[in-house]
């Protein structure tokens, strides 16, 4: 019963990070999407909002740190196989002598 609980414990700990893992991409990617549609933007001054919204996107960026989101886009395939092969390996539990009551007689 206790090892029930851990595997539902283990299988949310995976879901969460598969899901920040996600969301760190999307964030990197429409960062670099936006900063690439709006780097010829025409620019209104000192206070333009395009400039201030583009500096925001390089800041998001650059803490991200360090190829952060190049790491996530690496691992995050290999991540969802694992996800899902976890998820129907236990779906389909291996057949034994028990399970399938076959009586052993000697």
């Amino acid at each position: 019963m206790k090892t029930g609980m851990m595997r539902k414990g283990k299988q949310h700990n995976i879901l969460s990070a598969v899901i920040m893992i996600m969301m760190l991409l999307v964030i990197a990617l429409f960062s670099a999407y936006f900063i690439a549609a709006e780097a010829d933007h025409d620019c209104c001054g000192e206070d333009c909002p395009i400039c201030s919204m583009v500096q925001q996107c390089e800041r998001a960026l650059r803490e991200t740190g360090d190829g952060m989101a190049a790491a996530a886009v690496s691992i995050l395939p290999v991540l969802i196989f694992l996800f899902y092969t976890n998820l129907l390996t236990e779906a389909q539990p291996c057949a034994t002598p028990v399970s399938l009551k076959i009586r052993l007689n000697n």
